[in-house]
């Protein structure tokens, strides 16, 4: 029989009831604090990030540049909780002593730096005032000379596998030990480097070594200090890590390896996760609660007035100083070269420390588009959007064109956006290839067209295709500079450089403004060439009338000037309607008749008004051939309005007051009516041979007086004034052809 298992004790169970009951009101206060302090409370600010260039070699004023926006940040950020991370970015730049900008663009300036300059730079980033900033020293290429000293006063150091660190005194014929003591002092300031691997790179007879010792202590020492160990029997092993005989020179991956820096790098685009910002680096000049921004959006054709407009307002923003942040928002790819490399060489020349400018990438831009957004300051692709290479037929940009690589070349210099991707947007044939250099293993993207002006051309070996003849990735265009982030849409964008709100539009001057509603009036050009044709029309149903003529060539010059200002007018449009406008004359005036020269004229106006509605001459893709139709219909529809409008209202506009001074009337009064109805079907041949005076100008019709009869006459050979003596030398029914008489 089984026995019965006891039950445990009330208290027992009363315990842990009442542990459990604990257990969850606290997991449940727990939890409800939480969600009140996600919901009710903001949540922790995240650690802004800076980035600051620092070009490469340091002369001039290019310290003094880097100083004062170290300062602003240090001044911006005073009351932040967490000292915001300024990232130096020790940049090569272009030499400036090769045959070519191409060449110049491969080349990398890294020597020549003024120890004044690097020793007064080095000393700002260990002051009290930047001590309110975290400084990271950002090597993506090697850094040698005495730009090293600043680079050992930041806190932590960040490199690519590949650049170097090292030849401090590379510039120097022999460096004095007053300089070697700033050296120390930096390096005892920070200690980012052991004192024996910066010696070396002054020293070129110093040889440096690793050694374990007996109390596992990895020391890093040079021959003297060596020695000393060796004689005090605590080297366990040693290895030489620079074996002296020039100046040592460290990469990023020995000084990873070796435990002197903590991360490499590849490129710009893995910067952000190393100094473990949860934000995007933000350039100097975006100090959040400074900005007077405006926003520009481009939605319509860039034209050469339209580029011209938005040059003078910018100037006009710049000098009055209204503005300190200029949002450009491009959402068409509707420009040529010339306009587009115009307005962002315009825009790549502002002096970003009084306009910041960020441009912002809305929709596919293709060709030669892509220029304006990329030139800016900042260049943020927005979701949804894209850059790809023009492959519309005849509106590609060759790199050819020695014009074209030179405005990339500096674009390239001005914005630091790589001139082979941007190639690559104005050229579909371009290919776009990343390199790796022998000697160095430096990595970089050029394009194919770039390679005959690298230094050391045959050392630069191919990897792989990263961009050519599609749209570009956005990978790809991060990490080589091509843009700068991405973002959802343009708020976030903004948000992330410390504004709210989208800016309001950029206002332009009332004239500008004035022509920018006339041209966005569609239906106008249209409007003025039917006008214009009917008045034209109306000047050729009855010569001598001269207001229709003048109307028709107010009509023609407003439609010409409304597209002209479209940028689809060029001198071909301008000399076959003019060519036009002679022809006609010629008929007219000189040989009276409507010949080759009357038919010629009108189809000479006829091209040079289509022409003028569109970009191109020829239509060569599928959307100009539809463009090139609507165009030819509206001109034929608008020229046969014209003339019906003629038909119909000709009499009715002899008629009307405030035109019959204009018509041509005979001398001397005359019933209108009492004429029509004896010119109605009758015939003139006894007129044959009369002779007769001439009442009005007969060009080559008008009209003539024989006896008491007023008639509709035409003249056989040159214009014949009023009041000549004529002859009736034929008559066709109800024409009557007269001839002058001589005198």
């Amino acid at each position: 029989m089984n026995e019965a298992i006891p039950s445990q004790p009330p208290t027992f169970r009363l315990g842990r009831s009442f542990s459990t009951i604990l257990l969850v009101s606290s997991c449940l206060l727990v939890a409800f604090v939480a969600c009140e302090s996600a919901n009710g409370q903001p949540a922790a600010p995240q650690r802004l990030a800076y980035l600051v260039e620092v070009p490469l070699p340091i002369v001039g004023d290019r310290d003094a540049s880097v100083r004062r926006q170290i300062s602003q940040i240090a001044q911006t950020s005073a009351k932040s909780p967490e000292r915001p991370i300024v990232v130096l970015a020790f940049r090569a730049t272009s030499t400036t002593d090769t045959q070519s900008p191409i060449e110049s663009m491969a080349g990398l300036q890294t020597r020549g730096s003024e120890f004044g300059r690097c020793l007064e730079l080095a000393r700002a980033l260990t002051s009290e005032s930047a001590s309110r900033v975290r400084l990271v020293a950002y090597l993506p290429n090697s850094v040698e000379g005495h730009a090293v000293l600043p680079v050992l006063a930041c806190e932590e150091i960040i490199c690519a596998p590949s650049a170097e660190l090292g030849r401090a005194a590379i510039d120097e014929v022999k460096i004095g030990e007053g300089d070697k003591g700033f050296y120390l002092e930096k390096v005892n300031q920070r200690r980012t480097l052991p004192t024996a691997i910066v010696m070396s790179m002054l020293n070129p007879e110093l040889a440096v070594y690793k050694v374990n010792t007996v109390d596992n202590e990895a020391l890093f020492v040079d021959q003297k200090e060596l020695a000393d160990l060796q004689k005090s029997g605590k080297v366990l092993n040693e290895l030489t890590l620079w074996p002296g005989g020039s100046l040592a020179s460290y990469s990023g991956q020995t000084m990873r390896e070796q435990g002197w820096i903590t991360r490499t790098v590849s490129d710009d685009s893995e910067l952000q996760a190393a100094i473990g910002s949860s934000s995007t680096l933000r350039k100097a000049r975006q100090m959040p609660d400074e900005w007077r921004p405006v926003q520009l959006t481009i939605s319509s054709r860039l034209t050469s007035s339209r580029v011209n407009q938005i040059i003078r307002s910018i100037s006009e923003y710049t000098r009055s100083d209204k503005v300190n942040m200029l949002v450009l928002r491009m959402e068409t790819s509707e420009a040529s070269f010339q306009e587009a490399s115009r307005l962002a060489s315009f825009i790549a020349d502002l002096d970003s420390s009084k306009l910041f400018t960020v441009g912002l990438i809305a929709s596919e831009l293709v060709g030669p588009a892509a220029l304006v957004p990329l030139s800016c300051d900042e260049a943020v692709l927005l979701s949804g959007a894209s850059l790809a290479p023009d492959d519309r037929s005849g509106l590609a940009t060759s790199m050819s064109s020695r014009t074209v690589q030179l405005v990339l070349a500096n674009l390239e210099s001005e914005s630091n956006r790589p001139a082979s991707l941007l190639s690559a947007l104005l050229d579909r044939d371009v290919l776009v290839k990343e390199y790796i250099e022998q000697d160095t293993g430096r990595r970089a993207a050029y394009a194919d067209w770039q390679l005959p002006g690298l230094p050391n051309a045959d050392k630069w070996l191919a990897k792989e295709t990263v961009a050519g003849g599609e749209v570009i990735p956005q990978p790809v265009a991060l990490k080589y500079g091509l843009i700068d982030s991405t973002a959802e849409n343009a708020a976030l964008a903004l948000n992330r450089l410390g504004l709210e709100n989208v800016p309001g539009e950029l206002k332009m001057p009332w004239l500008d403004a004035g022509i920018q509603r006339v041209l966005a009036q569609g239906w106008l050009p249209r409007m003025l060439l039917m006008i214009g044709f009917f008045a034209l029309m109306a000047e050729l149903g009855s010569p001598g009338v001269g207001i229709g003529g003048f109307t028709a060539a107010l009509c023609f010059l407003g439609f010409f000037w409304i597209e002209g200002l479209n940028g689809n007018v060029e001198w071909l449009e301008v000399i076959l309607f003019v060519a036009g406008l002679i022809s006609l004359g010629i008929e007219l005036f000189i040989l009276p008749g409507f010949g080759l020269f009357g038919i010629g004229g009108l189809l000479m106006l006829l091209v040079s008004i289509v022409l003028a509605s569109q970009t191109f001459v020829w239509p060569s893709t599928s959307a100009q051939l539809e463009e090139f139709s609507i165009n030819l219909f509206w001109v034929a529809c608008l020229a046969l309005g014209g003339m019906i409008g003629l038909l119909v209202m000709h009499k009715q506009l002899e008629r009307l007051p405030m035109l019959r001074w204009v018509t041509l009337q005979p001398a001397g009064a005359i019933d209108l009516d009492e004429l029509d109805a004896r010119e109605a079907l009758v015939h003139w041949e006894h007129l044959l041979g009369q002779e007769g005076i001439t009442t009005t100008r007969l060009n080559p019709s008008g009209k003539a007086q024989f006896g008491r009869d007023i008639v509709a006459v035409v003249g056989s050979g040159r214009m014949i004034d009023e009041g000549a003596p004529v002859r009736v030398v034929e008559v066709r029914g109800n024409m009557v052809i007269v001839e002058m008489m001589s005198s």
